[in-house]
């Protein structure tokens, strides 16, 4: 029974080891330029009806559309696999996000998903910025209207970059998210690198989830999440 839980643990310590280093790699590459000098709007993150995205994502392939719903704006991300879908609010050209309800599928036969609210608007992007701008926000977070959780965002502007994907190559601004749980201890790492009137082109999240459901997702690949746009339309 020891030899089996050794075995075990050297393949999960493998896994993160191998997870820590593509993490590394995929963050680093590409090249910054501070040189842009331009006012970033709230074009970088669009909220028109007709615009449909597909996306390579660590889940398969996934689509992504929005529609509006009275003053809020729904974002809808998902496959066979997950949905990621938020509730979105737009005033005066800066982004609030309301909920969030979000599902993967975890085995054949086990769902893991949640529905996420706060106690005021969390504040997503505060436009207009520019390179090098940075925004913080605190607030209440709670799963399922339960658990009470107090989270900390950071958001940084790092400057501009050309991407690469297979819809094409796009002048991106790259910005990075923080967020950290009191009560839990995790902490979320996130790179958007956004283009004007189609929003988000590639997406490059690292999760630090703590506890067993944690560890368990961490096992499957799931605490590191990537997103690339594939095509428009």
């Amino acid at each position: 029974m020891k030899r089996i839980q050794i075995i075990f643990l050297l393949a999960a310590l493998i896994i993160v080891a191998i997870t820590s280093l593509i993490y590394s790699t995929y963050s680093d590459a590409g090249t910054l330029k501070n040189s842009f000098s331009g006012e970033i709007t709230g074009e970088y993150f669009p909220t028109d009806s007709t615009l449909k995205l597909s996306y390579n994502s660590s889940f398969g392939d996934a689509k992504a559309l929005i529609r509006q719903v009275d003053n809020n704006y729904i974002l809808d991300l998902r496959n066979d696999d997950f949905f990621f879908v938020q509730t979105i609010h737009v005033e005066n050209d800066t982004i609030f996000l309301i909920k969030l309800d979000q599902e993967v599928d975890v085995f054949l036969f086990i769902s893991s998903g949640s529905s996420v609210t706060y106690n005021r608007p969390y504040l997503r992007f505060p436009f207009p910025l520019k390179i090098n701008d940075s925004w913080n926000w605190d607030g209440v977070e709670y799963i399922d209207e339960e658990d009470p959780d107090t989270i900390s965002v950071s958001g940084k502007v790092l400057g501009q970059e050309l991407v690469e994907t297979e819809a094409g190559s796009f002048d991106c601004v790259k910005f990075q998210i923080d967020i950290r749980k009191k009560k839990s201890g995790s902490h979320t790492k996130f790179y958007e690198w956004r283009t004007p009137k189609i929003g988000l082109i590639k997406l490059n999240a690292f999760i630090d989830s703590k506890g067993f459901i944690g560890s368990i997702m961490s096992l499957l690949g799931y605490d590191e999440m990537n997103f690339e746009l594939k095509k428009i339309g």
